[in-house]
């Protein structure tokens, strides 16, 4: 922990990633997060902003100092980024979810009486790593690895898997984590972007990241599917490749280490 984390509240600060005022909005008067006591929206992307004038749990992310909003195919990154490099964290522990969500009442205790046990990163839809759509989906998150960091995910994940790894990784941007593991996450994965931030389609390495880094920095995965939903309605109108290419692109890998193809 850094010095500024040892005089942080031991709780959790939930930081919501929204791109459209409309959007935002329609969270508050549905009362989507009214149950949280400690949360904020992360307003990312160019959309017009007029509307969230003077809302106070509300931040603007290519207004502060540190942003990335110049590259908008990024998407919940950004937001990421700007919890991270802004030190917007009031508090030890931080959850980032997407703004289409549904939660539990349990959500913030149980996600936090399971952080304060032990250091992991809490997801909160678990899909199976074996399947084609984890490494396969986008062409840019087994290119970016091996280009930055010389890591052939490929081998990684067949190699986890053989030695009795937990066949699964959290499908879509929405986590919880110390807010250290935050800001080191985010130091780990800028390179990458610089790979595939031009490109749509780069938008969904991002969550596929957290398996990695976790492996890396022998961080418990720990997933959580009873606390939260994700309605993934994609407003953004960036999509993975579908089942069937992203399929096509395993089978070009070989066997994996467990029946299916990865």
């Amino acid at each position: 922990m850094n010095k500024k984390a040892d005089l942080l509240s031991d709780a959790l600060e939930v930081f919501v990633v929204v791109h459209d005022q409309d959007l935002l909005l329609e969270c508050e008067q549905d009362g989507r997060f009214s149950g949280i006591s400690r949360l904020r929206y992360i307003f990312v992307g160019p959309r017009p902003n007029d509307k969230l004038t003077g809302r106070r749990n509300v931040v603007i992310a290519r207004d502060l100092a540190d942003n990335i909003e110049a590259y908008p195919h990024l998407l919940s990154f950004t937001g990421w980024y700007a919890v991270a490099r802004n030190d917007l964290a009031g508090t030890r522990y931080v959850a980032l979810l997407e703004y289409d969500v549904a939660l539990t009442t349990g959500f913030v205790s149980t996600t936090l009486a399971a952080l304060r046990e032990r250091r992991r990163i809490v997801g909160y839809v678990p899909f199976p790593l074996s399947h084609p759509m984890y490494l396969h989906a986008t062409p840019w998150f087994i290119r970016a690895l091996a280009e930055v960091y010389d890591i052939d995910v490929v081998a990684m994940m067949r190699d986890y898997l053989a030695a009795g790894g937990t066949d699964q990784w959290t499908a879509t941007s929405n986590a919880a984590m110390a807010a250290d593991d935050l800001r080191a996450l985010v130091e780990w994965m800028l390179p990458l972007t610089r790979v595939y931030r031009h490109d749509p389609i780069g938008a969904h390495v991002h969550e596929r990241t957290l398996k990695v880094f976790s492996l890396l920095r022998q961080i418990e995965s720990l997933y959580l599917p009873d606390l939260l939903t994700h309605a993934q309605k994609r407003s953004h109108k960036i999509f993975a490749l579908s089942q069937s290419e992203a399929g096509q692109r395993a089978l070009k890998t070989g066997p994996s280490a467990r029946d299916g193809v990865i």
